[in-house]
Formats: structure tokens, sequence, C-alpha cells
């Protein structure tokens, strides 16, 4: 399938987003993507098909199913406008989206437990994404640090880098994750660290 980005049809009916206004939030060019407005929707575009592509490679390494799954996923957003319910970060709805089409696509689906293994795939490395790190570190410590997120579960390198690497919220964290509470995502979060603390010792 030929990818959204260079579509001769996407290009022929989305204008270029130069006309909305670079100060506006979220929830307001929502709104106007909702209401029509194809400049808003090539603006939600533009600004996220790289965040989302990078992000589906953590779920699988499938490059050409992750393609399809943010085309696909545009394509229906598109169409379905109308339906769709309000939201004040678009790049955690469309992270929810996109990592439920990849799961569906990819044939399998899993349940709440925190510690998944088996088929389970998640993966990210801190050596080349410093900003989770706050404070100034020297290379050997980084690459204890990597080190140590590879020894991981799945699920627990996936908590560390929605909370560290993405500031989602406890409860935008339960989201994506189909945690059963809020607490569960908090537990989560302590529960990684700790092996963190414990391995990094």
């Amino acid at each position: 399938m030929q990818e959204l980005q260079n579509s001769k049809d996407f290009e022929n009916h989305v204008p270029l987003a130069k006309d909305i206004d670079s100060s506006a939030d979220d929830a307001a060019i929502w709104q106007l993507f909702k209401s029509g407005n194809e400049s808003a929707f090539i603006k939600i575009y533009e600004i996220n098909f790289d965040r989302l592509f990078s992000y589906g490679l953590r779920i699988t390494k499938d490059r050409e199913l992750v393609k399809d799954a943010i085309q696909d996923l545009f394509i229906e957003l598109r169409k379905g406008r109308n339906n769709l319910g309000n939201t004040d970060n678009i790049k955690f709805y469309l992270f929810k989206c996109l990592k439920r089409k990849i799961i569906k696509e990819s044939g399998k689906w899993y349940s709440n437990l925190e510690d998944i293994n088996d088929g389970y795939f998640f993966s990210f490395n801190i050596s080349h994404e410093h900003h989770l790190i706050n404070r100034q570190i020297d290379e050997e410590q980084i690459l204890s640090l990597d080190a140590a997120v590879k020894k991981l579960s799945p699920r627990k390198k996936e908590v560390i880098y929605y909370f560290f690497y993405e500031g989602l919220s406890y409860q935008q964290i339960q989201e994506i994750m189909g945690l059963e509470n809020i607490k569960s995502a908090r537990n989560l979060i302590y529960k990684a660290l700790d092996f963190l603390r414990e391995v990094l010792k």
C-alpha cells in the first residue's frame, strides 16, 4: 500500500497547513479538523507522522506494517472525523489508536498483566534518547542505564517510555496500556524503577 504521505490523491485534496495559527493548541486544532478544516488535518499529519512511525517501531519490527497502519489510521480519521470525540492531546490520541491498530493487524492481543514476555515486544534505546536523563552523566553511566533498561520486561520498558519520554500522565498510561486503574499504572512505574535501581547497584 502506498504511503499516504506520497499519495497523489492525498496531495490533490489536502492544502498545506500554513493557515493554521502556530499558537493554536491541540484542542483547537482537533476541533478545526473535526469541523472539516483540511489544513488542520495536514498539520496533524505533518507534526505526527515521524513520531508515529518511530513509536510504531517500538511495538513491532515490521516497518511495512507500521507504515500501512499509520496510513490506514489517517484515512479512517479523515473519513470518520464527524464521529470523533474531543481531545486536548493529539499525540496521545494517535498513539493509542496506532497501538491498537498494530496489535490488531499483527493478530495478537495481550491482557493487562504487568509482565508479558511471550510474543510481546517493546523497545527503546537510552543511549540515543538522552532527554530521559535530567542531569549530566557520562557515557559509561548512560551505557549502564541502557543495559539495565534492556533487562526490564517489555511492559516495564513500555511504562518507563511513556512516563519519562512521552510525559504521559498516570491516567493516559492506564488507558494506552489497558491497565485496570491509575494505581496499577503508578505501581508498574515504581516496580520498573525499583528493578533499575537494583540492577544499577
